[in-house]
C-alpha cells in the first residue's frame, strides 16, 4: 500500500504543477477568427443580391420603359443589389469575427 502511495505522489504533483492552460496567442486567434468569419460570412450573399437586384430592376424597367428600360433597370438593380448585400455581409463578417476571436482568447 505504501508503495502504491509513493508511486501516486509524483504523478499527482505533476498534475498540480501543470496548472491552468494558457490562453492562445493573439496572432493565433486572429487567424482562427478570420478563417471562421470567411467560412460563415461568404461572398455568395453578394452574388445572390446582385442577381436578384438585376432581375428585379430588369422587370421593373421593362414594365416602365420597354427594352431600354429593362437594360438600364438590370444595371441599376444589379449595382444596388450588390451594394445592399455586401453591406449586410460585411456586418455579418465583423460579428462572426468578433465572436470567434473572443471565444478563442477565452479558451
Amino acid at each position: 500500500m505504501k508503495r502504491a502511495a509513493l508511486l501516486l505522489i509524483p504523478m499527482l504533483s505533476t498534475l498540480v504543477a501543470a496548472g491552468p492552460v494558457e490562453a492562445k496567442s493573439k496572432a493565433f486567434c486572429r487567424q482562427y477568427a478570420e478563417d471562421v468569419a470567411s467560412r460563415r460570412a461568404n461572398g455568395g450573399d453578394v452574388v445572390a443580391g446582385t442577381v436578384l437586384g438585376a432581375v428585379g430592376g430588369a422587370l421593373l424597367g421593362g414594365a416602365l420603359n420597354g427594352k431600354k428600360g429593362a437594360r438600364n433597370g438590370a444595371i441599376i438593380g444589379g449595382v444596388g443589389g450588390a451594394v445592399v448585400s455586401s453591406a449586410g455581409t460585411s456586418e455579418k463578417y465583423r460579428r462572426v469575427y468578433r465572436r470567434a476571436y473572443a471565444e478563442c482568447r477565452a479558451s
